[in-house]
């Protein structure tokens, strides 16, 4: 997992640089502005020893190892489920292009006669190409292949967030796959481990300023449009017209892509939207148990006026504005990632793998020590507890997505210091 430790060789590269406890080898160090924020770009970020425990390199390391696999152990259960979520999109591969798709009533005939898990296709109908080449295949065979795909893109995702945030790839890809539902997508057949690495090619490309890049990766992203939301948002407010204007394309080009998706029907979203409110209500109840985001968890609770969850998402939007304005890029876009997962409408654990950005700007020294260190050990093992949402009613993840959140909304709070002055630099950090 993510346990801290400090190494020499990043103790020696801070010249100037604040000492820490654990790092007393530092002689005539002083406190330098910024100096924590690189943290990860400059060696092993974490402290050596939390309290009693003893946190070297090597040990993290296994620890981390250790919660990747235990995330990974509950895919044998898709033996016993039917493939968990897998069935619904392999059927949308048989059937794409079919007036079997879109409609809901043929489309739950279709998964009968088949003798799949009866449920209505969630996603715009040009989705359900890219699940047409594995329902070619067995449906177990195109599940093994489809997590395979999936634990390949937490890989890559790890490799996009060392490049972004400048933390050691090795240690990225660690906390890729530490964090357990970067891997849920993989043992229930679902695909959120695509939604995180669009995010951070779009971040990436912020970084760089490639308007066109960041634009296809938003674009892309609206596949699930909850979690893309506000990133486009993010690029209202940064002034991005450019890339705006890709994204507006690339969801144009899905519209015409999805008239052949749907046989050739004109007016599809009519008839998906249609379709898609029952499910989404009958989801919401089912599912309770694994939602993660401010309004799932405020919408559980059948006392509180229906306006609440909507009026929080909306304050929690309003406060982020001023982080999402004057942030540094990188940081903003990650701040953009959480926000999709703390105020979406229906977001499940497996989607908060979307905040691996947030991890790794904290990793790389968006908290400084002895926070970081503190906070990551605690959080990233918190990330297992999706598995047993069922049993402690309210998921664990739904925690670390509301503390995180409420932290960096409390960094950028309207009327505080300026984060990213000198000034708030030297101040000890809370997030």
């Amino acid at each position: 997992m993510l346990p801290g430790a400090a190494v020499s060789s990043f103790a020696t590269t801070q010249a100037g640089a604040s000492t820490q406890a654990g790092a007393s080898t530092q002689a005539g160090a002083s406190t330098q502005a910024g100096a924590s924020t690189q943290a990860g770009a400059r060696g092993w970020p974490f402290r050596v020893r939390l309290g009693p425990l003893s946190l070297p390199p090597k040990r993290v390391r296994l620890w981390g190892v250790a919660l990747a696999v235990l995330g990974l152990v509950p895919i044998d259960t898709a033996l016993v489920n039917g493939g968990s979520d897998w069935p619904a999109f392999w059927a949308a591969g048989a059937t794409v292009g079919t007036a079997d798709l879109v409609d809901p009533a043929r489309h739950i005939a279709w998964q009968s006669v088949h003798g799949v898990a009866q449920v209505d296709w969630p996603y715009p109908p040009a989705v359900a190409y890219l699940f047409a080449p594995f329902a070619a295949l067995p449906i177990w065979v195109g599940f093994i292949l489809h997590a395979a795909i999936m634990l390949a893109l937490v890989g890559v995702a790890g490799v996009l967030a060392a490049r972004i945030f400048g933390v050691r790839r090795s240690l990225a890809v660690l906390i890729a796959f530490a964090w357990a539902p970067s891997t849920a997508g993989a043992v229930t057949g679902q695909n959120a481990a695509l939604a995180v690495v669009l995010a951070l090619w779009a971040i990436d490309a912020l970084r760089r300023d490639e308007a066109l890049e960041v634009g296809l990766a938003c674009g892309l992203l609206m596949y699930k449009p909850t979690l893309a939301l506000p990133l486009l948002g993010l690029l209202l407010l940064r002034s991005r017209w450019r890339a705006l204007a890709v994204a507006g394309g690339v969801v144009a080009a899905g519209y015409l892509v999805s008239v052949p998706a749907a046989a050739g029907d004109w007016g599809w979203p009519m008839a998906w939207w249609n379709g898609l409110q029952p499910w989404l209500a009958n989801d919401l109840i089912g599912n309770a148990d694994k939602a993660v985001s401010i309004p799932g968890l405020l919408g559980r609770v059948p006392e509180l006026p229906r306006w609440l969850p909507t009026l929080c998402a909306g304050s929690a939007v309003l406060l982020a504005l001023r982080g999402l304005r004057h942030a540094p890029i990188a940081e903003a876009g990650a701040a953009a990632c959480l926000l999709a997962v703390a105020i979406g409408p229906r977001v499940w654990g497996y989607e908060a793998g979307l905040m691996l950005p947030i991890l790794a700007w904290a990793m790389a020294g968006g908290l400084t020590e002895p926070w970081r260190t503190r906070l990551l050990f605690l959080a990233v093992p918190m990330g297992l507890l999706w598995l047993v949402s069922a049993y402690t009613v309210v998921s664990g993840v739904a925690i670390v997505v509301l503390v995180a959140m409420i932290m960096w909304l409390w960094r950028w709070r309207p009327l505080g210091p300026d984060p990213s002055s000198a000034v708030a630099s030297t101040a000890p950090a809370t997030i």
